[in-house]
């Protein structure tokens, strides 16, 4: 076969086969992850229907063959036509800033959790998981299989996110170059910025923790200028040995709001969320730390095997889990912890479960409540 003659007869069924269009504008889209899977979801969301046999005609009349990988593959020395033609049809990516924006106004909790894991999860996912599995299973868990795969379609749909799949890779991909996913990403952190900073919790923190590094300042007030001289130092420097308070602020990798407090002996960090992924406490690297969420995450019930090959290890962390009013969790004690955890309306701090023992449950309603009562 001629080049040309290749050539002529893609750009014939892409005119002839209704879809032909849209599947060439996906083989540009996803270069060289073209397995028959990848092909067939991202097909199937963008227009409803299955491409099986479109990629049929494709093989029977010379335009395809099948790879090494199970990838479907122009024949090889065409390369560059069948590139040309695709390129034609290259479905370009829809409007994120806009999808960010609905979702803000609409108050849709889960699409802004999934674009907010896109954003975080790195490509190459975890040691015996992929990129696509945690985003799945994060979501499926903090709201429900449903609602992801409802919103996984919604995505592609839209031409904001690709599916793709071939051996051991398997992720969601944005359409936007790397600008755009800045400026998502200042949107999405201008959004928790002034949705967490008039958390109840938090002011009520804010004014607990300020009076706790006041105490422990004002007890050594007596001896600071001693302090100070014999160390060289201000008496506002001796003072932050024995009180510190950052204040919070959110966090640009994690979306949190976060801050760092030194009382007396004791250091911790503070994280507050609206809802914490398996994946965002794996990754948190400052101990020790104190996660404050409106809901139990299910996966501290099997804690350990949530952070199977995680480093460092479980037992090397210093990790704390608390709902406001209701319960924590922690695996060390500390008295700045217990003063905190007190002031949150928690009277005992729990060890964590073992795994497969479940002592948390709440009802969808109650879980709404919560949630309701920790932003508002």
């Amino acid at each position: 076969m001629f080049p040309e003659e290749y050539r002529s007869i893609l750009l014939s069924l892409a005119e002839e086969y209704e879809g032909m269009k849209t599947l060439l504008g996906l083989f540009h889209r996803l270069k060289g992850y073209t397995t028959e899977e990848t092909l067939v979801k991202n097909f199937t969301a963008l227009t409803g229907k299955d491409c099986e046999d479109l990629l049929k005609t494709l093989r029977k009349r010379g335009i395809l063959k099948i790879g090494a990988h199970n990838e479907y593959l122009c024949l090889s020395g065409y390369e560059e036509f069948f590139d040309e033609v695709a390129r034609g049809y290259s479905l370009q990516p829809g409007d994120l800033s806009k999808y960010i924006e609905k979702a803000v106004e609409e108050g849709d909790r889960a699409a802004l959790k999934l674009i907010e894991l896109l954003l975080k999860i790195s490509k190459h996912g975890t040691p015996g998981v992929t990129h696509y599995e945690l985003i799945r299973d994060e979501m499926s868990e903090l709201f429900s299989p449903t609602v992801f795969h409802s919103l996984e379609e919604r995505l592609i749909k839209e031409k904001l996110c690709v599916y793709t799949k071939k051996r051991d890779k398997e992720f969601l991909e944005f359409y936007q170059s790397g600008d755009r996913i800045k400026e998502v990403k200042e949107r999405l952190r201008a959004w928790k910025t002034n949705k967490l900073a008039e958390l109840p919790v938090k002011k009520m923190l804010e004014r607990e923790i300020e009076g706790l590094v006041a105490d422990a300042r004002w007890r050594i007030k007596e001896y600071s200028a001693e302090m100070a001289e014999m160390a060289g130092l201000s008496e506002s420097d001796i003072e932050k040995t024995v009180g510190y308070f950052s204040g919070f602020d959110v966090d640009d990798v994690f979306l949190f709001v976060t801050g760092n407090v030194l009382v007396d002996h004791d250091t911790l960090y503070v994280a507050i969320t609206d809802s914490l992924s398996r994946y965002e406490a794996r990754e948190w690297r400052d101990y020790p730390v104190l996660f404050i969420t409106a809901e139990l995450p299910k996966w501290v019930g099997t804690i350990e095997g949530a952070f199977k090959d995680a480093y460092p290890k479980l037992s090397e962390r210093r990790m704390a889990i608390a709902v406001p009013n209701e319960v924590a969790y922690a695996n060390f004690k500390q008295k700045l912890l217990s003063e905190l955890v007190n002031r949150l309306g928690i009277t005992e701090i729990a060890e964590f479960p073992k795994v497969s023992e479940r002592t948390y449950r709440q009802a969808p309603r109650a879980k709404e409540r919560l949630i309701d009562d920790f932003y508002y």
